[in-house]
């Protein structure tokens, strides 16, 4: 067992830490992906205008995470109700990327546990 004072004890005890705040940085960043993307989609559904400075905005910010899978939507109509093909795949894609790199950063997620550990 390494003593407090040992440095090796103090990096055991900054990786788990800093495990934890990754993973709470992770699962942030991807629920504000989603509520930025949820809010496109449905600005997008209900046809919302966009000469609004509110929605503007949100476009705005949501444009570099659509900008990739744009070519989805190349046959959608420029104006009215419109069901971007992109956004409905990044709200797909986001948590499911988010979820594996999240099992990445805490590996016992996935381990089985038996009837004797949950015993003690």
């Amino acid at each position: 067992m390494l003593s407090s004072s040992s440095p090796f004890a103090q990096t055991e005890q900054a990786i788990p830490r800093r495990r934890f705040w990754a993973r709470r940085l992770l699962l942030w960043g991807a629920g504000l992906c989603e509520g930025v993307l949820l809010a496109r989609l449905l600005a997008q559904l209900l046809a919302a205008r966009p000469e609004n400075p509110v929605f503007q905005g949100l476009y705005a910010i949501s444009a570099p995470l659509i900008r990739p899978l744009a070519f989805l939507d190349a046959q959608q109509p420029r104006f009215g109700a419109v069901l971007e093909l992109s956004t409905l795949t990044l709200l797909i894609i986001v948590p499911l990327v988010s979820y594996l790199v999240w099992l990445l950063l805490h590996p016992t997620a996935l381990r089985a546990t038996s009837p004797h550990e949950v015993a003690s």
